[in-house]
């Protein structure tokens, strides 16, 4: 039953294409990054590269510590010490002599391949950004929820391009607080259905128009409580420009997705017309994602009654049919 069930949703979900790759055990989390985050170039690449500086707060020097020490701490791995060193020059006349109350920078450089702009991507008049290869755009609903510019293919990443709003920066300015809020919010409202926060911030730099704020989520989506493997990978990303905010919620099985929203929203450039100012919008780009719930985090848009409606949405149309060829049969 439950067997039969999963099969529907998945195909309603995702189409016949993918249905051998998701059953019979289904994964929500792939093996192989389709789109790693990487400390250093790969000197053998030909591509060109996304350049991310991690959103770090700086790091107070406690009695008896070291750099290697200050390493393990922060990221797991002593030997990642010359990072410190790397990011902190100017402070250091001896890197083996630091002390108690000293203020080190822990942010790191970070570089993503950018695979897939050779492929073209989404080209607007206002702003671009690139898409997974052989991935095709498209439209979702399912109830009261829709999206009208949908990248579909391993995965789905709907996408909300809109005008900055001017709270926005203003809310993720503290994103400590964010990811509490966050976390909170989905608590009270989603407790049974989200678990496996992963929260990303970083500044973005040498990538011409496209420089601005990205801020990246995932969670695990338990779909319901009746089919317990029925478990999905969500994540959310957000890119501030000059003028726009690109949103972006993506949802996959067995797919990277983390690594593909990070990818598509690091890829989005503004390309803003000096000579149109009193006229630039993208609010007409017809790029949406319904319903819109305010939350506290204001700006920012509300994913989970979104996939919420969704996901539940198809999950009811599965049963009714599942039901109505039950009662065929009798």
């Amino acid at each position: 039953m439950e067997f039969r069930i999963l099969k529907k949703v998945l195909i309603c979900l995702c189409g016949m294409a993918l249905f051998s790759v998701l059953l019979p055990e289904i994964a929500v989390w792939a093996n192989e990054r389709e789109y790693p985050v990487s400390y250093k170039k790969n000197p053998d690449s030909e591509e060109s590269y996304m350049v991310l500086e991690e959103a770090a707060e700086d790091y107070t020097v406690l009695p008896g510590d070291s750099l290697w020490k200050i390493s393990r701490s922060l990221w797991g791995e002593g030997r990642l010490y010359r990072k410190l060193v790397d990011a902190n020059r100017e402070l250091f006349i001896n890197p083996s002599l630091i002390y108690p109350g000293m203020k080190l920078k822990t942010a790191r450089t970070c570089y993503i391949e950018r695979t897939e702009a050779k492929y073209g991507g989404v080209q607007m008049g206002e702003f671009s950004m690139d898409m997974p290869y052989g991935w095709t755009v498209g439209y979702m609903d399912a109830g009261k929820a829709w999206a009208n510019f949908v990248m579909r293919g391993d995965g789905v990443v709907a996408c909300l391009i809109r005008d900055k709003e001017k709270n926005t920066s203003k809310t993720v300015n503290d994103w400590e607080k964010c990811i509490q809020k966050i976390t909170n919010y989905a608590d009270k409202n989603y407790g049974a259905q989200v678990s496996d926060f992963c929260f990303e911030h970083y500044k973005m730099r040498n990538q011409g128009d496209g420089t601005g704020e990205i801020c990246l989520y995932s969670f695990l989506w338990h779909i319901s409580p009746d089919y317990p493997s029925l478990v999905c990978r969500v994540c959310v990303g957000m890119k501030l420009t000059d003028h726009i905010q690109a949103e972006f919620v993506g949802f996959a099985f067995d797919y990277d997705i983390q690594g593909c929203v990070r990818y598509i929203t690091s890829s989005f450039e503004e390309h803003f017309d000096t000579g149109n100012f009193e006229h630039f919008t993208v609010n007409d780009s017809n790029m949406s994602i319904s319903p819109m719930e305010k939350w506290e985090m204001t700006g920012m848009f509300n994913p989970f009654p979104f996939i919420d409606e969704y996901f539940n949405s198809k999950l009811e149309k599965v049963s009714d049919m599942d039901e109505n060829e039950g009662n065929k049969g009798k």
